[in-house]
């Protein structure tokens, strides 16, 4: 005989001695064994069940009340964020003025022929624009 055919066997046997202790008459007594038996649900008495009303209504409160303070610290965030965009955008606008002052100086002074030598638009652009800003504080 194989070692297959000699392990095929002895695992038989070994299952039929299982089986043997066990008082079973075989494969098909082991699948109508009787289901486990199950235990009745046990109902909640009207105090736990009003316990879990109340934790039930604490947590949605609690939800609620932090739901809440994400939307007004979201509110409060576009609120600065529309400041920003408006105070830049001032800044932008009073530059823009700048430049323009600035570009009719430079245009008035080269055809006046009124420019220092050596003198070029960066470099007066830079001198007017300092002139021209508020002074800070």
């Amino acid at each position: 005989m194989s070692k297959v055919v000699m392990s095929k066997v002895m695992m038989a046997g070994t299952f039929a001695a299982a089986l043997a202790l066990t008082g079973l008459d075989g494969p098909r007594a082991l699948a109508q064994t009787p289901p486990a038996k199950e235990t009745p649900a046990k109902e909640a008495t009207p105090k736990e069940a009003s316990d879990k009303d109340d934790a039930r209504a604490k947590r949605s409160a609690e939800r609620k009340a932090k739901s809440e303070e994400r939307k007004a610290k979201r509110e409060a965030a576009k609120k600065q964020r529309a400041e920003k965009k408006a105070k830049a955008a001032a800044g932008r606008t009073a530059q823009r003025e700048r430049l323009k002052q600035c570009g009719a100086e430079w245009r008035e002074a080269k055809k006046a022929g009124k420019t220092e030598k050596g003198m070029t638009w960066p470099k007066f652009w830079s001198a007017c624009n300092t002139r021209l800003k508020p002074k800070a504080g």
